[in-house]
């Protein structure tokens, strides 16, 4: 991707996450720590697959509730893996979130959302690689006291466009798994 190009995806993720914490300001809102496992996959590379090994993943996100059963947010995602010729790579994704909210009796609540964001993906055998992540959360929210909760999360990460000057590199859905802690107010 270009450096234009870059810049402008930068702005505009940043906005998105400055209008959302103004929004919370306004509304409720919570932000969670997590950190667990990266499935194995298969990257793309110009027609070739590489399958990687199981890493890990550990990500932020800040949500502000639009509606009683909706909230908008940003995050920030970090991960490794290594191929399973022992090539590492790291991924780190900043992007917004849009989730349905769904309490059920006992306070647990239930966030199916999509996510999307731009994806810069480092290695040791290969020029930085730029995409778009488009993805599917699940998180479980256990609620403790003063708004605070331990949250679980499922959910998947790809990139179906992105790539470097020299070749185009893209992943299909690659499962996460990823367990922490959420305050909120």
């Amino acid at each position: 991707m270009n450096m234009h190009y870059r810049q402008g995806l930068f702005i505009m993720l940043l906005c998105f996450i400055m209008a959302t914490m103004g929004l919370a300001q306004q509304q409720s809102w919570n932000m969670n720590f997590k950190g667990g496992i990266l499935m194995p996959g298969t990257v793309t590379v110009e027609g070739f697959d590489v399958d990687t090994e199981m890493g890990w993943t550990a990500n932020t996100a800040f949500d502000a509730l639009l509606a009683e059963k909706f909230s908008m947010g940003g995050f920030f995602s970090y991960s490794g893996t290594e191929s399973e010729g022992g090539e590492s790579a790291n991924i780190l994704a900043i992007g917004g979130t849009f989730k349905a909210r769904f309490t059920l009796k006992g306070g647990t609540q239930l966030r199916p959302g999509l996510i999307m964001a731009y994806q810069m993906t480092t290695g040791d055998a290969f020029d930085d690689v730029d995409g778009l992540d488009v993805g599917f959360t699940f998180e479980v929210v256990f609620p403790l006291q003063d708004h605070n909760a331990l949250v679980g999360e499922l959910g998947f990460t790809s990139q179906p466009a992105g790539g470097n000057e020299d070749a185009d590199v893209t992943w299909a859905p690659i499962l996460y798994l990823t367990f922490g802690y959420e305050f909120g107010g």
